[in-house]
């Protein structure tokens, strides 16, 4: 994405709001009332630095290897960089600009870590250094690799390295990454980012074995989820990540009145990580119509794995969390009912009516309303869940 002068105003004063805000909730009193250090696992300092280093690869880390520390778009590979010049050192330039932005972005995983303790912000912003030093080396490695698997010529040495001998669809890939990206800021909606996903996965698994799905139509549809599910290794991924952070956030860290918050999100996230297939239907009407049934029923049928999923991470909660069982049971009942919805949610109405307000202003209370589909069910869960306990 780039930056023009016109933007700069827009951006810094967002900046100011954004970081005036955080400090607000950041306050350590403020923090200490809802979160804190649990004591007799181990070490605070030692909890807080695992802690660190799990955040800035899931945060940093998986921005930096789906984007790559060396990024630029396609139309500035094939304008800028097919000339006699050597690119070499444009290259290596965005490659030292990745290295700083992952750098700043890990200290201040880190230092919103440290918050919870400041006795231990060395040991805690040290573990971020180290965490951007392993997250921009394994980008590095895993671009290059992509590299040389699309010149078919692996490199030794030195040159395995080089910016400049990468291929151009290894730091330029016309996957919309960039587009996708642009779009997010613009409509602050994050589901571009998870859509040119999609499509580049697509790109790589163009051809699959087919298999014969036997044992009833139920059954097939059912099992075409599994499959699907099976072959997105990030979505399994992710869903290994929320069950992991499931078992590990109660008996590391204790949650006071938030916690039915934080169950109801990962609940939901555990969902939406297994919600491929239901979402794919919602995308192309043609393949749902090709099931045939009633668009209730298959949407039930498909409902399945995401619900299995929440309910998988529902009982997990219910063996680690502190959490009473009607609240369990209201995360669990919530937070499928909001996959659900968003894993149906229609293509977005841009082109719905505009309310002018009487200040100049301008709204779309439909478009605004299709973006939250499904966030506004894990509010209300979430509130449901605090008040039941």
């Amino acid at each position: 994405m780039s930056v023009t002068r016109d933007d700069a105003p827009g951006i810094v004063l967002t900046g100011a709001v954004v970081a005036g805000f955080g400090w607000y909730l950041l306050q350590p009193e403020r923090v200490a009332s809802v979160i804190g250090v649990a004591h007799g696992i181990a070490h605070p300092t030692v909890v807080l630095v695992g802690w660190a280093i799990a955040l800035c690869a899931l945060v940093v880390g998986t921005a930096v290897w789906w984007w790559g520390p060396i990024r630029l778009s396609r139309a500035e590979a094939m304008w800028h960089l097919t000339g006699p010049g050597d690119r070499g050192p444009v290259l290596a330039s965005r490659r030292r600009s990745a290295v700083v932005a992952a750098l700043l972005g890990c200290l201040v995983t880190a230092a919103i870590v440290a918050v919870l303790d400041w006795s231990s912000t060395p040991a805690v912003l040290g573990a971020g250094v180290v965490a951007a030093v392993m997250i921009v080396a394994a980008g590095t490695w895993h671009q290059h690799r992509s590299s040389d698997r699309l010149s078919g010529r692996p490199r030794r040495g030195r040159q395995r390295w080089a910016p400049a001998l990468l291929h151009r669809d290894a730091f330029a890939p016309d996957d919309g990454f960039i587009a996708a990206a642009r779009l997010a800021a613009v409509t602050l909606d994050f589901s571009w980012i998870d859509t040119a996903r999609v499509v580049r996965w697509q790109l790589g698994h163009a051809w699959t074995r087919s298999r014969r799905l036997g044992g009833g139509r139920i059954r097939a549809m059912i099992l075409a989820d599994v499959l699907r599910l099976s072959r997105r290794r990030g979505d399994l991924a992710l869903s290994v990540v929320v069950l992991a952070v499931t078992v590990a956030l109660p008996s590391t860290l204790y949650l006071t009145s938030i916690a039915p918050v934080v169950a109801t999100v990962l609940a939901y996230r555990a969902g939406c990580a297994w919600a491929c297939g239901l979402r794919r239907l919602t995308e192309v009407p043609a393949l749902r119509r090709a099931l045939g049934g009633s668009d209730p029923e298959v949407t039930a049928i498909h409902a399945v794995v995401p619900v299995s999923g929440v309910v998988l991470c529902c009982a997990v909660m219910a063996l680690t969390w502190q959490l009473s069982l009607p609240a369990v049971l209201v995360v669990a009942v919530g937070s499928a009912f909001a996959t659900v919805r968003r894993a149906t949610r229609p293509d977005l109405p841009f082109d719905a009516p505009v309310y002018v307000t009487g200040q100049g202003g301008a709204t779309q209370p439909l478009l605004l309303l299709a973006m939250v589909r499904g966030l506004v069910a894990v509010v209300v869960t979430s509130l449901l869940a605090v008040l039941i306990g």
